[in-house]
C-alpha cells in the first residue's frame, strides 16, 4: 500500500487530470491570438482628409450589416434617435438595398478605392498608437502613400459551465468600431488625434464562442494608430474558427482522461495486493 503523500499526490494529479479533460476553467494565454487583414485605402479617395474634425460615440448602428461592416446611425439608415451629427462624415458607404449605409473602407469588393495588403495572426492587446501607416501598419508616410485602414476577427471562447465578466479597451486616430457577436461594444467615431474610445460597461458574457470584430481606419494626415484589448484573464482569443466552448473532450484531452483513469485503477490493484 502507498504511503499517504504518495496517495494524497496521486489524488491530486488524477483530479487535475480529469478537470483538465472534461474542461476545467483555466487562465487565457497571455498571447490570445486574432486574424488581422491590412487594407490601404487610396488618396484619391474621396473622404480622405474630408471628413469632420472631432470625437463621437455614435458613428456606428448597435448591429452589423448584412455584409458584416458597420452601418453609418444616420437618419437616412434608419437611426431615430442619438444619431450621427457630425457636418462630413463617411460617404463610401453601399448606396441601396438590404446593405444600405454600410461603411466599406474594408471591403475591396465594394469600395474601388480599397487595396487588401495582406492577412497575418497577431496578438492582443493590440498596441500601435501612433505610425501605423501604410502598407501593413509598417510604411512610413500618410497620405500620399495611402491611408491604412485594418480589421481585426478573433472567437472568445468562454469555457463550458462558466458566465465571465468581459469589458474592452480601445484607441484609436482616427476611427475605430469593435462588435461581440455582431453587436457594437466599442464606438470611437470622428476624425481626431490619438484618443481613447467609449466601450460598453463591462458585462457577462455566456460560455461558448463569442466572435469578436474590430475596424479601424485612418482617414486624415497626419498619423495613425490602433489600440485594443479584451480584459479578461479567463477568456481565451483564437483566431477565427479556432474556439471550441462546447466542453466536449478533444482527443488529447480524452487521453489525458483515459491516463487519469489508469492510474487510479493502479492505485485499486496494488490496494487489492
Amino acid at each position: 500500500m502507498f504511503a499517504p503523500a504518495v496517495r494524497q499526490g496521486l489524488a491530486a494529479l488524477l483530479a487535475a487530470t480529469i478537470g483538465a479533460a472534461l474542461g476545467a476553467p483555466s487562465p487565457a494565454r497571455a498571447d490570445d491570438s486574432v486574424t488581422i487583414q491590412y487594407f490601404t485605402i487610396s488618396p484619391s479617395d474621396p473622404d480622405a482628409d474630408h471628413l469632420s474634425f472631432g470625437t463621437v460615440d455614435n458613428e456606428v448602428q448597435n448591429q452589423l450589416g448584412p455584409d458584416g461592416l458597420p452601418v453609418l446611425n444616420t437618419a437616412a439608415f434608419g437611426c431615430t434617435s442619438n444619431c450621427f451629427s457630425l457636418p462630413s462624415g463617411p460617404t463610401n458607404l453601399v448606396a441601396s438595398g438590404a446593405g444600405a449605409g454600410e461603411i466599406t473602407y474594408w471591403d475591396p469588393k465594394l469600395n474601388p478605392f480599397v487595396t487588401l495588403t495582406s492577412t497575418a495572426t497577431t496578438t492582443l492587446p493590440f498596441d500601435h498608437p501612433s505610425n501605423f501607416f501604410p502598407p501593413n501598419g509598417t510604411g512610413t508616410c500618410d497620405g500620399p502613400c495611402g491611408y491604412q485602414a485594418a480589421e481585426i476577427t478573433g472567437n472568445i471562447v468562454v469555457p463550458t459551465g462558466q458566465s465571465d465578466t468581459i469589458s474592452f479597451t480601445i484607441g484609436a486616430d482616427d476611427m475605430a468600431f469593435a462588435f461581440l457577436d455582431g453587436k457594437v461594444v466599442c464606438d470611437l467615431g470622428g476624425v481626431h488625434g490619438s484618443t481613447a474610445g467609449t466601450c460598453v460597461s463591462p458585462f457577462a458574457i455566456g460560455a461558448g464562442d463569442h466572435s469578436l470584430e474590430v475596424f479601424f481606419v485612418d482617414i486624415n494626415q497626419v498619423q495613425s494608430g490602433l489600440t485594443f484589448t479584451v480584459n479578461n484573464t479567463d477568456v481565451t482569443v483564437t483566431p477565427p474558427g479556432g474556439g471550441d466552448g462546447t466542453g466536449v473532450p478533444e482527443p488529447a484531452s480524452l487521453s489525458l482522461f483515459a491516463l487519469g483513469f489508469g492510474g487510479l485503477a493502479f492505485i485499486w490493484r496494488r490496494r487489492m495486493n
